[in-house]
């Protein structure tokens, strides 16, 4: 019951990010996949919640930004090691990230 409680924490502290800052919408794809995993962890079918909370993006972002939100969510729940040297390659384009930082796998 207590990851339940930290995924919920999390899902919430990211949806009031999402909420308040201008490029919330880049956390769609993070937000889609922690409520998949509430999902899942509950039991339930997985889009018995989250279909409708795509729903209402749907409404509100453009469709790219709520198509790059599920294709992230996507790669996440299937192979999160891939979507972490992704994310860690972009941080170090950018330079964000050292180069000589060691790979988190």
């Amino acid at each position: 019951m207590e990851g339940l409680t930290a995924l919920a924490e999390r899902i919430r502290r990211l949806d009031i990010l999402i909420a308040e800052r201008a490029d919330g919408h880049r956390g769609l794809g993070l937000r889609l996949a922690l409520g998949l995993a509430m999902e899942l962890r509950r039991g339930l079918v997985p889009g018995s919640e989250t279909a409708e909370l795509v729903e209402r993006w749907q409404a509100t972002y453009p469709e790219e930004w709520v198509d790059e939100a599920i294709a992230f969510a996507a790669v996440l729940l299937r192979d999160p090691a891939r979507m972490t040297q992704e994310i860690e390659s972009r941080l170090r384009e950018k330079g964000m990230l050292p180069e000589d930082a060691p790979p988190k796998l």
